[in-house]
């Protein structure tokens, strides 16, 4: 049972008390509450009490070693000394996010307890989540995410690309391990044109950039970017790096269940995905002038020598995580 069909359960049988919990399947010493306002509330067992103040956002707030007076369904009232992260909106998105990221966190604790550093730890990322705004151009930031889920799904999974993805949505580029970096680019217009940033296209020394081109078909009948989304949740519950997700989904303006997104013919895209070293693209080969930023065109790929699919797979064989950590202790 999902939290979310967990929370349903709980406003239906409300206990009648200020808190109405239920024992979280999978998970020691873990309830799921709601109170009288309808308000869902993570409770994690804890050993003693605890006399700081509460962490709060208008979003989330962490409460620890506190004592509450809870009920479970039909139950008389008990006290417990618990840890307490609270959702503190009704937005059905929102209430919704929390429940998911929840659920994600807890599956890498179904063999052991969680602690208050490790819930600490999760207030601090949810609040970092909550903070991201949708872009303004919410179409444009949509079909990228597919065309970005669509590749890791397509090409060696979510969990080979998921620890190269990037972890803030302002990142100039998808992928990155040392100084190689994937840029995906998708159109829906039949030309073989993207819109780069000169950075994105002209590499710094020592930097190599691939661009993944996609060519795109709407299609109602096709791959919608919320069952690319669901897909990639559930490759990605338990692991480090599906915060990377959310944050994606909330940028991209998708985090009600409701929002289907663009929904793209699957073997149109399968086979027009295109790999170019962005050397062979064309490009202005000098660097940007001083005082000139944020320099961007329009480029026709059409033309530029494809990499073979030989070459593209000696290549991504080089990435792993084992590189990645490599990369980052130099």
């Amino acid at each position: 049972m999902s939290l979310l069909e967990l929370l349903s359960e709980l406003k239906d049988r409300p206990s009648g008390h200020v808190f109405t919990v239920a024992p979280v399947p999978g998970s020691r010493g873990v309830l799921l509450g709601v109170d009288v306002t309808g308000h869902p509330v993570l409770f994690v067992q804890a050993e003693a009490t605890a006399v700081e103040p509460p962490l709060r956002t208008n979003k989330v707030s962490l409460h620890v070693g506190q004592s509450y007076s809870l009920a479970g369904m039909d139950e008389s009232p008990r006290t417990e000394l618990l840890h307490a992260l609270h959702c503190e909106t009704s937005e059905s998105a929102d209430v919704d996010t929390f429940l998911l990221l929840a659920e994600a966190f807890l599956a890498r604790y179904e063999t052991g307890d969680v602690d208050r550093h490790a819930l600490t730890s999760f207030f601090r990322a949810m609040v970092r989540l909550f903070a991201v705004t949708p872009a303004k151009d919410l179409q444009a930031e949509r079909l990228g995410l597919w065309g970005e889920l669509f590749l890791m799904s397509r090409v060696r999974g979510f969990r080979f690309w998921a620890p190269f993805w990037h972890s803030e949505v302002t990142r100039r580029f998808d992928f990155s391990l040392g100084h190689h970096r994937v840029e995906v680019k998708l159109t829906t217009r039949p030309e073989r044109m993207h819109y780069f940033s000169h950075r994105q296209i002209y590499a710094a020394e020592g930097q190599e950039v691939v661009v993944a081109s996609i060519v795109a078909v709407e299609d109602d009948a096709g791959l919608s970017l919320r069952e690319l989304i669901d897909e990639c949740r559930s490759a990605l519950t338990g692991t480090l790096d599906y915060l990377k997700l959310e944050k994606a989904v909330r940028h991209a303006g998708m985090e009600s269940s409701a929002d289907v997104g663009p929904v793209i013919g699957v073997a149109e895209a399968e086979q027009s995905l295109a790999w170019f070293r962005s050397v062979d693209i064309p490009h202005f080969r000098v660097p940007e002038p001083p005082g000139v930023t944020e320099t961007s065109y329009k480029v026709d790929l059409s033309t530029a020598p494809r990499i073979a699919a030989v070459e593209l797979d000696q290549w991504l064989g080089s990435w792993s995580p084992e590189a990645l950590s490599s990369a980052i202790a130099r």
